[in-house]
């Protein structure tokens, strides 16, 4: 169940990076498409679950520090709303990935029946 949520929060920081891209004068979001098309893709067909986890903590710090250390205030309206919300959707991508986890370890440590 919570596979199915994290792939589409990926899937969304694709799109949103992608759309980013075509309308900014900024580089970054390419480096968030190709960094969350690997994260999609080692989740979705590897099962690797802790590519969520890891890549929702490099995509929340990188945002927070840029938050922090960059002048955010010269982005324009679209820009800064791209930003946001590459800053607050690793949140859940974090959460659910943990949840994926877990889930998919329950599920190898329980005995066949």
């Amino acid at each position: 169940m919570y596979k199915k949520i994290t792939i589409g929060i990926l899937i969304s920081l694709i799109i949103i990076n992608i759309i980013w891209l075509a309308t900014s004068k900024y580089p970054g979001s390419f480096i968030g498409v190709l960094f969350y098309g690997v994260m999609t893709f080692l989740f979705w067909r590897k099962s690797h679950f802790q590519a969520g986890i890891i890549g929702g903590i490099i995509g929340l710090v990188v945002h927070i520090y840029e938050l922090i250390f960059n002048n955010i205030t010269k982005l324009g309206l679209l820009d800064s709303g791209f930003f946001f919300i590459n800053l607050i959707l690793p949140l859940p991508l974090i959460y659910f990935s943990y949840k994926t986890y877990k889930e998919s370890k329950y599920r190898s440590d329980k005995p066949n029946s």
